[in-house]
């Protein structure tokens, strides 16, 4: 029985590994490079060069914002539209009928996608730093590195849930759409927090990215990282993670069951 185990571990290993290059190899380049580096070096660089003496922001804080948020971005757009998109081009139901799984492919393609996506942002804020003269520099690079591969993992469970709930609503666009312009200026990634109502400060913490871009911002500041920050990005995770579970099931009882995820 172990051994069985073991060769279906394998097995789902290989397939994740396949699938990851497949997606890359699949995707066409402007849909990484726009998101990946024109959305956030344009979005990096006005907001260095509008920072004015009084801005309640650092040039790191405004880099990494602007980093998260684009990640934000990549989540929706890219990830999140990847079982979309193999519903329109008809490869979903193949998928759903091989051995490996659901499960196992959409995670593979939204490493890739993700991977490439990060990788992308994070040579496009380090170049924009360098043009502008605000370098970003990190003093506290071990904690620095754990807080980005949180923040990552934290949005490959995002791109998976929005993935699965996108597939059960014919208006996963407008839903896109809703998430990516207010959550600019509600996220908590680039606006100060202090400087929305009241009434709208509690809205950012629902946002895991919110937590990671604090994290990410006070290692390389040289800051204590807060344990109540590391405490409110797992806990957002989490019940993202639970989310996608439920949103998983849904879309096989439509597709198994049910038989209608091609109406969605």
């Amino acid at each position: 029985m172990t051994a069985t185990r073991n060769g279906s571990v394998r097995a789902q290993l290989s397939v994740l590994r396949h699938t990851m290059v497949f997606q890359l190899r699949q995707q066409h380049i402007l849909s990484a490079v726009i998101p990946g580096c024109v959305v956030p070096a344009a979005l990096c660089l006005a907001t260095l060069l509008a920072r004015g003496p009084e801005s309640l922001l650092t040039a790191r804080q405004i880099q990494l914002g602007c980093g998260v948020l684009a990640l934000w971005s990549c989540a929706i757009w890219q990830t999140g539209l990847i079982l979309r998109e193999e519903l329109a081009h008809g490869t979903l139901p193949g998928i759903l009928t091989r051995r490996a799984g659901l499960g196992v492919v959409l995670f593979g393609k939204t490493i890739g996608t993700a991977l490439r996506c990060a990788l992308l942002i994070a040579l496009t804020i380090g170049c924009v730093g360098l043009l502008t003269g605000e370098p970003l520099r990190i003093a506290h690079p071990g904690a620095f590195t754990l807080a980005a591969l949180a923040t990552f993992g934290s949005a490959l469970v995002l791109g998976s849930l929005l993935s699965c709930l996108f597939l059960l609503t014919p208006a996963a666009m407008r839903i896109a759409e809703a998430l990516v312009y207010p959550m600019s200026l509600l996220g908590g990634m680039i606006v100060p927090i202090e400087l929305l109502p009241g009434w709208l400060r509690h809205v950012p913490d629902v946002v895991s990215l919110r937590w990671a871009t604090e994290l990410l911002t006070a290692a390389a500041e040289g800051r204590t990282q807060s344990v109540a920050a590391w405490a409110c990005l797992c806990a957002t995770t989490g019940g993202y993670a639970l989310l996608a579970r439920w949103a998983f099931r849904t879309v096989l009882h439509r597709a198994r069951e049910r038989g209608t995820l091609a109406l969605s």
